[in-house]
């Protein structure tokens, strides 16, 4: 069975909840059917498992007044990094692994 992500709309989510255990990754755009969303989510399906390796669930705001956002928020629940186009998975384990919290966990 191939590996996928799941998204959480973020009204379902206790942001406080997520702090220190998670890095969030926040899809935010106009509408779900948006093709930049599904777009992004196919490259994070592509990497389902080191997203789950580095705990980074995947959350949707839609309904918004800006187009195409990603968001990666750290385990402190501060932002990272913003895009505003579609990211390959890769980049952003680029940015998580040169995290130090992150060095830690791959020293364990």
């Amino acid at each position: 069975m191939t590996e996928r992500v799941v998204t959480i709309p973020m009204a379902d989510v206790d942001m406080d909840e997520l702090r220190w255990k998670s890095r969030p990754v926040v899809i935010l755009a106009r509408d779900q059917e948006d093709p930049r969303v599904a777009e992004q989510i196919a490259m994070l399906n592509a990497a389902a498992h080191g997203m789950g390796e580095r705990d980074m669930p995947v959350l949707t705001d839609f309904g918004g007044d800006t187009g195409f956002e990603l968001r990666l928020l750290g385990r402190d629940g501060t932002l990272k990094q913003r895009f505003d186009a579609p990211v390959p998975a890769e980049t952003l384990f680029g940015i998580v692994d040169s995290m130090p919290m992150r060095q830690e966990e791959m020293k364990d």
